[in-house]
């Protein structure tokens, strides 16, 4: 890394980029007094030299004219740089944020949270304050669905991890490259339907590439009407001949209205995104790759023949060239004289012919390369952070791990290992000691792992496996489903997963505490038993001491870990550091008595 931190490094690209958009501000203030003053000049040219002098006045006229139109093209082009540069800043500023831990200008991903799936729900993948939240940097739909599929749904395979982590140090290295590939992604807008319409366009049948007469039309008949135009010119007696003309091009152009209508309305709505797409493409173009991942995805984008890029571009230039249709002026001329609609519709369905079947491809390859962008920019701010390997020995052995949501200030690393299949840890420890949180410890880390990113922790060996887990069983009136209902069909759900012969790593916080004691203890060891016997593996978090006793039971299968407290009197203080055997203290009442709930009968006497 150039710079020692990713905070030396956004502080020094914001001083950086905050000089050159101030010299480019001062750029674009000059540029535009030198367009207005092109622009006035032209009336000089035209009305107090033309009609003294013909040939200087003209030179004059067109020279202004040209100026002013260069100065328009120089100005956008400026314009587009000073607005990537502020998107740039914008970013790096986010990135300080959430350096300190402050993720809520990022897309919290709300959409995708489902408290049914087998565990995303239970671990805050989604939602406000989430883990999707604090990783998701993607700057286009379809790369946010791609990335929120990377957290959502395991990756098993792991030659796959293997590649998409080379990918993602590789990007993690390329950080400026990266950083304009999100910048570029969040000038220009982009609405959820506009891939779903564009490949409606795309299946489209073609109308009038499949019919030879039309391209012959597109270019003789503006070509006759020109020359009509000349001739009545020369002649008055052909002035009929270009009205004619003229006319009979606005009747073909109008037999096909509708349909034309509704394919300009299509395409032109979409124009923003292929815009953004544009700049996307043209921006992981120019990377040099390494990884098999990257190089699989840049090799989508190049080939002899053409860019992706330039194939975009020359389609959004031909959506934009369309647009001149909806000015009613330019539309008189165009249309009657150029044959317009019909031009720009032989072109569009060229292009869909020539190049429409790759389309797909390339949107799916900037999906790709956001998601894992995403992801390169979480593992360029915790260059602390490890990338896990791929064991298919070891379910998982960590050292120090802890929680990617917790700052360093505060988190309290674990080391922790379930060596083998059918293993099971029981960890107890008094309320607020720890439990749930290091049971999202290990899951958010397996899931980070099998995403293909780097892990909070020292060291981390996994066996790429389905997750599954209950910790945030709900009631749901809609289904007139009770709290302990909910939780039994979780339950289910698992042992049934189990009886087919699933291989999974399971994640409990306390079975059954929809019920009272006696049924929980005993329900909870017998649902226990059940899985341990059909060589499920995981972690369960309990209060009920008398179910650590099963380690008893099953001695070579299950292992008693705790979280223990320190009481010093009615003071209690937590280290959050997990131990072995099963813990000694609980603490409901005294949390009641610090809290103010209920009061000592002590300080009631002495009152």
């Amino acid at each position: 890394m150039k710079n020692n931190t990713p905070k030396a490094f956004y502080e020094e690209k914001t001083a950086r980029m905050e000089g050159l958009s101030h010299r480019l501000k001062k750029r674009l203030r000059w540029i535009t007094f030198l367009r207005l003053i092109s622009f006035l000049l032209i009336f000089p040219a035209v009305f107090v030299v033309l009609p003294k002098m013909l040939v200087p006045g003209l030179v004059l006229a067109f020279v202004f004219l040209i100026a002013f139109l260069l100065l328009i093209k120089v100005h956008l082009k400026k314009d587009r740089e000073y607005r990537h540069i502020q998107e740039l800043l914008l970013i790096c500023r986010h990135e300080m944020e959430s350096l300190e831990y402050r993720f809520g200008q990022y897309d919290p991903g709300e959409e995708y949270v489902d408290n049914s799936h087998s565990f995303s729900y239970d671990m805050d993948l989604f939602g406000e304050g989430s883990v999707f939240q604090f990783l998701n940097r993607t700057g286009t739909q379809k790369g946010k669905d791609y990335f929120a599929g990377l957290l959502h749904n395991e990756t098993l395979d792991p030659v796959l991890i293997k590649r998409r982590q080379e990918a993602v140090k590789e990007l993690s290295l390329m950080h400026d490259l990266v950083q304009d590939f999100q910048a570029s992604g969040r000038m220009s807008q982009e609405k959820e339907e506009d891939q779903r319409m564009l490949q409606k366009w795309l299946e489209e049948p073609n109308y009038y590439a499949s019919r030879k007469v039309y391209p012959y039309l597109a270019f003789a008949l503006p070509a006759f009407t020109f020359l009509s135009i000349v001739a009545a010119i020369l002649d008055s007696t052909f002035i009929a001949l270009p009205i004619i003309l003229y006319f009979t091009q606005f009747i073909l152009v109008g037999n096909r209205m509708k349909h034309t209508n509704r394919q300009h309305q299509v395409l032109s709505k979409r124009l923003d995104s292929l815009r953004k797409y544009y700049s996307l493409l043209s921006v992981v173009e120019t990377g040099k790759y390494k990884s098999a991942e990257l190089s699989e995805l840049y090799a989508v984008l190049i080939s002899d023949e053409h860019s992706a890029s330039r194939s975009i571009q020359s389609l959004a230039k031909i959506v934009s060239a369309f647009d001149n249709r909806l000015n009613i002026l330019a539309a008189i001329f165009l249309q009657g004289l150029l044959l317009w609609d019909i031009q720009c519709m032989l072109r569009l369905e060229r292009w869909k012919i020539g190049q429409g079947s790759r389309l797909n491809d390339w949107i799916n390859a900037i999906s790709r390369f956001d998601a894992l962008a995403s992801l390169s920019t979480f593992t360029f701010n915790h260059p602390d952070f490890v990338f896990p390997t791929p064991d298919p020995e070891n379910y998982l052995k960590a050292e120090e791990m802890g929680h990617i949501l917790i700052s360093p200030e505060e988190r309290v690393c674990n080391d922790f290992e379930i060596l083998s299949r059918g293993s099971f840890i029981l960890v107890t420890g008094a309320n607020m000691a720890g439990k749930s949180t290091f049971l999202r410890t290990v899951a958010t880390n397996l899931i980070l792992a099998m995403a293909g990113a780097p892990v909070c922790a020292k060291s981390m060996r996994f066996k790429p496996c389905s997750l599954y887990s209950s910790m945030r069983t709900s009631d749901s009136l809609n289904k007139h489903e009770s709290y302990f209902y909910a939780e039994l069909k979780r339950l289910k759900e698992l042992l049934d997963r189990l009886h087919r012969g699933e291989e999974l790593f399971i994640i409990l916080d306390e079975i059954l505490k929809g019920t009272n004691s006696t049924d929980k203890q005993k329900g909870s060891r017998a649902a226990l038993e059940q899985i341990i016997d059909l060589r499920g593996t995981g972690i369960i978090a309990t209060h009920d001491l008398e179910l650590a006793n099963i380690e008893k039971q099953y001695p070579d299968r299950v292992r008693n870990l705790c979280f223990e407290i320190d009481i010093d009197k009615a003071r209690i203080s937590f280290d959050y550091k997990l131990r072995e055997g099963i813990t000694t203290r609980m603490n409901a009442l005294l949390l009641m008595k610090q809290m103010g709930i209920i009061r000592d009968q002590e300080e009631e006497r002495e009152k």
